[in-house]
C-alpha cells in the first residue's frame, strides 16, 4: 500500500502541521479500530452499491473478466467485493494485522524535501508492525500470464461490449505497448476533430474502439474495447480491430512511429497530473 503526502507548492506548512498529517496516516496503521457498526451501517451497503453499479456497466465487466482470464489470482481477483461479502470485521482485523506491517507500506511525498519526510516517517510510524512479528504475513507471487476467453450476458446499459487484447509479465516491452496503445487509439488530440487511428474510417458507424494498456509492478495488460448497440456491428468493428492490430504489430512506418512517441508521452505527462494517476504512476514502481 501507498501513503501520498502532497504539501501545495503556493502554501508551506510549519513542522507541526506537517507531523500532525503524518501522524494522521499512521494512525490508520496503527490504531485503526475496524468497529462492527461501522462495518455493517456504513461499509457494507457502500460495497453492495459499488458491485451493482460495476455489474451494470459493460466496460467495467469486460475488464474484470480480461484480468479473470489473462492473470487468474493476484491480478485477475475482482476488484469489487460480492454484494453479499461472506467475510466479518474479525476477518477485517486479521487480514489488516498481516497487511499492515513496514514491508508492506511506501511513503511518497510531493513537494517536501526528503530529510523532513524521512524524520516525520520515522518518528510517526515506529509502532508499526515489522513482519517478522506477525504470524502469516501476506505473500505475493509474481503474476502469471495464461489467456483464454469467455462470454458473459450483456449488462444493463444495452451495449455491446468485446475485449481483445493480451496480457505480459515482460515489463521490458512497456515502452512499445504503450506506444502501440497510443498508434491505435481512436481518441482525438484536437476537440471535435476525428483521431489518426487507423481503425476511424473503417469501423462501421455506431461502435467504437479504444485501446488500452494497463501496465503493473510485474506485469500487464493490453487491449481493444469493441462497443456497439448491435451484435453485428461489433463483430464487424472487432474484425477491422483485430487485423489493424495485426498489421501494426508487425512495424509501423517512420511517421506512424514519431506520432505515436509523441501521443504516448504526452499521455504518460498529463497521467500524473492528477492524484489518481500520480499514486498510480508512483505505485506500479515501489517493489516490495
Amino acid at each position: 500500500m501507498s501513503f501520498l503526502l502532497n504539501e501545495p507548492k503556493l502554501c508551506r506548512p510549519n513542522n507541526c502541521q506537517r507531523k500532525f498529517f503524518v501522524d494522521v496516516l499512521s494512525s490508520f496503521l496503527t490504531s485503526a479500530r475496524f468497529t462492527r457498526h461501522e462495518f455493517e451501517d456504513y461499509v457494507q451497503p457502500l460495497i453492495s452499491f459499488d458491485t451493482r453499479t460495476a455489474s451494470s456497466n459493460s466496460l467495467t465487466r469486460s475488464l474484470e473478466a480480461a484480468h479473470a482470464i489473462a492473470f487468474r489470482s493476484g491480478l485477475g481477483s475482482s476488484l469489487f467485493a460480492p454484494d453479499h461479502p461472506h467475510f466479518s470485521v474479525d476477518d477485517i482485523k486479521a487480514f489488516a494485522q498481516r497487511a499492515f506491517v513496514k514491508d508492506n507500506v511506501a511513503v511518497i511525498g510531493t513537494n517536501i524535501e526528503a530529510s523532513t519526510l524521512n524524520k516525520l516517517v520515522d518518528a510517526s510510524f515506529v509502532g508499526v508492525a515489522g513482519a517478522n512479528a506477525v504470524d502469516g504475513v501476506i505473500e505475493t507471487p509474481a503474476s502469471r500470464y495464461f489467456g483464454g476467453e469467455t462470454r458473459l450476458e450483456a449488462a444493463h446499459d444495452g451495449l455491446q461490449t468485446v475485449f481483445i487484447g493480451f496480457g505480459t509479465t515482460n515489463i521490458s516491452t512497456s515502452a512499445e505497448l504503450a506506444t502501440l496503445a497510443a498508434h491505435l487509439s481512436t481518441t482525438s488530440s484536437v476537440k471535435w476533430a476525428r483521431g489518426l487511428s487507423p481503425m476511424v474510417q473503417a469501423i462501421p458507424e455506431g461502435t467504437s474502439v479504444q485501446s488500452l494498456y494497463l501496465p503493473y509492478s510485474d506485469a500487464g495488460l493490453f487491449g481493444l474495447v469493441v462497443s456497439g448497440r448491435t451484435v453485428e456491428g461489433v463483430k464487424e468493428a472487432g474484425k477491422v480491430a483485430v487485423e489493424v492490430l495485426k498489421k501494426s504489430t508487425k512495424g509501423l512506418t517512420e511517421d506512424e512511429l514519431k506520432i505515436a512517441l509523441a501521443k504516448a508521452k504526452f499521455g504518460a505527462a498529463s497521467a500524473v497530473e492528477s492524484r489518481e494517476g500520480l499514486i498510480r504512476d508512483l505505485g506500479a514502481k515501489v517493489m516490495f
